[in-house]
């Protein structure tokens, strides 16, 4: 994963051919239809997405898991989003690239890539989605979590680009980039388990306050 990120990331500093003619077909297959209805709906939607909301978010299932005693899930949530906001914010100052020259619906200053909504949105949501499977024990809550945070981390970045203020390939690597970090974090946190996703300090927790 962090060999196809650095690829992608050198793609994008030397503004190579393959990422601009990447860029022109996402920008004018979601770059359109502005509604004022459509405009409202991602304003709004993508707010969720954006660093200080992400942080607000997880201090809120912080706060939730601490109270439920499920330490271990709490930590791996806070490490994987201070990581994600540490390395996403040290990496946009890195390549410092302009954002698109389009019209913005919503005014940002900072660099573009990578997306800081789109990484934020991915660091938040998809954990949860981990914590989820091996907290939760109904399937169907399961698969209900599940389906919401992968909508929740692909919509939040589909915004970015419809909003103008960012290129395709600014949330291709966020999303690459938030990918790593999180299975990188997910190896901290694995017990010496061979499965990477066998969070066994989150089970533990889980079948200890059953039994209890």
């Amino acid at each position: 994963m962090i060999i196809i990120f650095i690829i992608w990331t050198l793609l994008v500093a030397n503004n190579s051919q393959f990422i601009n003619d990447f860029d022109d077909l996402g920008i004018s297959l979601i770059y359109q239809n502005h509604s004022n209805s459509l405009l409202l709906f991602f304003r709004s939607l993508t707010q969720v997405g954006g660093t200080i909301m992400t942080i607000i978010i997880t201090l809120i299932f912080l706060a939730i898991l601490s109270v439920k005693k499920y330490y271990y899930a709490a930590a791996f949530l806070l490490t994987n989003k201070l990581s994600m906001v540490i390395v996403n914010t040290l990496i946009k100052h890195l390549i410092q690239r302009p954002r698109p020259d389009q019209h913005h619906f919503m005014l940002e200053s900072t660099y573009s890539y990578p997306s800081g909504h789109a990484s934020s949105a991915f660091s938040l949501y998809i954990p949860l989605l981990v914590i989820g499977i091996f907290i939760v024990k109904k399937i169907g809550t399961k698969i209900i979590i599940s389906t919401l945070a992968v909508l929740m981390a692909i919509i939040i970045g589909y915004s970015r680009i419809y909003l103008g203020v960012h290129y395709p390939s600014d949330i291709i690597g966020a999303y690459l980039l938030a990918a790593f970090i999180l299975i990188t974090t997910i190896y901290l946190f694995r017990m010496k388990n061979i499965f990477v996703l066998d969070l066994k300090g989150i089970q533990q927790q889980s079948n200890h306050q059953q039994n209890s």
